[in-house]
């Protein structure tokens, strides 16, 4: 059982990647103070923070009309690769 809960820990752990931000030291200080207020790491309120950024500007339409775009310009790259037109009427050999 004991080897069972070192796996599951091992692959939590496996789960996060540590980064490196940068932040103004006043935003970082308002971060830090809110935390403590709230019994809760920095960490954990700068993860909330994008998670919630994250969802917010994935159901905006300015993200929908950035993802069409970025999408049509990954499909006219990779038709350029296979020497095809875009719209995928190209001949088949």
């Amino acid at each position: 059982m004991s080897n069972d809960r070192r796996k599951t820990s091992t692959e939590d752990k496996d789960r996060q990647v540590v980064v490196s931000v940068r932040f103004p030291g006043e935003l970082l200080d308002r971060i830090q103070a809110m935390a403590a207020v709230m019994s809760t790491t920095a960490n954990a309120l700068i993860r909330e923070g994008m998670e919630a950024y994250v969802r917010e500007q994935a159901a905006s339409s300015g993200f929908k009309e950035a993802s069409e775009k970025y999408i049509a310009e990954a499909q006219a790259r990779v038709a350029t690769v296979l020497g095809t037109p875009p719209d995928g009427r190209g001949s088949r050999d």
